[in-house]
């Protein structure tokens, strides 16, 4: 499928918009960081788009899914929850937190967030995929959020400081209910909405308090 590029240069417009943000407001020195993050967020996607294709080669897993809203729902915290923010915060391991302050690692994270959920854009696009504007402000957000959560833990493990595991727990589950009610569709959209906003204010409260801690 050949894909206009003003499709695929559409797919950024969210990550561009919080870099330029981030460009004008950090230091200089911090671009080269916020580009990186941009890399690993490409990085992030290939693992975990290996992983969820095995799977369900392996297991068969759209039509263990599809039996029961309880594999929708085990489906979703696992293939899409948990593989992927396994993915992302795997990655933000290769960034370093004795050079770099622990609101400046969420903020890198959120960037790396974005640029994953900015390159599957582009696969669903390229497989199909009709919903972009819906992504913009849903799927893309969520990705960004979750992986703020997940820095949480990250930056805890880097640090080696005990506790802050539940955040990447809450990352996988927020992610994972949220495709288990996307999925559903019809009246189940705003459970999706609520794992949403769910999702950005835990994000906020970790933005919050690495503030406290600079």
């Amino acid at each position: 499928m050949t894909l206009p590029l003003w499709h695929i240069a559409l797919c950024f417009v969210p990550l561009l918009t919080v870099e330029i943000i981030l460009i004008i407001r950090c230091k200089k020195e911090f671009a080269l960081l916020l580009q990186g993050a941009v890399l690993l967020g490409l990085v992030a996607l290939i693992p975990a788009t290996l992983v969820q294709t095995l799977w369900l080669k392996l297991f068969s897993g759209g039509h263990f899914a599809a039996g029961s809203l309880a594999g929708l729902l085990v489906f979703s915290i696992l293939v899409n929850g948990f593989i992927e923010e396994a993915s992302k915060a795997g990655c933000l391991f290769f960034l370093s937190s004795k050079k770099i302050s622990f609101t400046a690692f969420l903020l890198l994270a959120l960037v790396a967030g974005l640029s994953f959920s900015s390159f599957e854009t582009v696969v669903y696009l390229i497989n199909g995929a009709k919903n972009l504007f819906v992504r913009f402000f849903t799927a893309e957000l969520l990705h960004a959020m979750c992986s703020v959560c997940s820095a949480v833990t990250v930056w805890n493990i880097k640090a080696k400081k005990r506790g802050g595991y539940s955040w990447f727990v809450r990352a996988v589950l927020l992610h994972g209910f949220y495709n288990f009610f996307y999925t559903l569709g019809s009246g189940f959209i705003a459970c999706a909405i609520v794992c949403l906003i769910a999702s950005a204010f835990y994000a906020y409260k970790a933005y919050a308090t690495s503030k406290t801690q600079a």
